[in-house]
């Protein structure tokens, strides 16, 4: 029944500053990026992930809160080496939940940070066989 998961949405508070974070952190490039006067949107495209994107949301008018119509809890993304990425995401700047990574299901190793809307990002790395 379902194929694939096709985008996440976020709310974007300064959509130049998520646009940077995303970029810069994780090497998303900007797809497309359109205004209709109600709403900024911005979808964002990764090379090694064909057919995901993730969307930002900025509402132009206050009356439209788009926001209040959901919430994403957390948006994780895998990774080969999480010492690797943790050592490069602190000299970004980024500021951990945890100092050390914890073990989730399957005994997968997990840390968690927070994007510049407040959303919750999640690095997972699958334990070796």
């Amino acid at each position: 029944m379902i194929k694939r998961v096709e985008h996440v949405g976020i709310m974007a508070s300064d959509m130049d500053e998520s646009i940077r974070f995303y970029e810069t952190l994780f090497q998303f490039k900007i797809r497309v990026r359109v205004n209709n006067g109600q709403k900024e949107i911005v979808f964002l495209a990764h090379d090694g992930l064909p057919g995901f994107e993730i969307e930002l949301i900025r509402d132009l008018q206050p009356t439209t809160l788009y926001a209040e119509h959901g919430l994403v809890n957390h948006l994780a993304f895998v990774v080969d080496n999480m010492e690797q990425v943790i050592s490069y995401c602190r000299q970004k700047g980024i500021v951990f939940e945890t100092s050390e990574p914890k073990r989730g299901i399957n005994d997968r190793k997990t840390i968690r940070f927070r994007g510049p809307n407040g959303e919750i990002l999640q690095l997972v790395e699958e334990r070796n066989s």
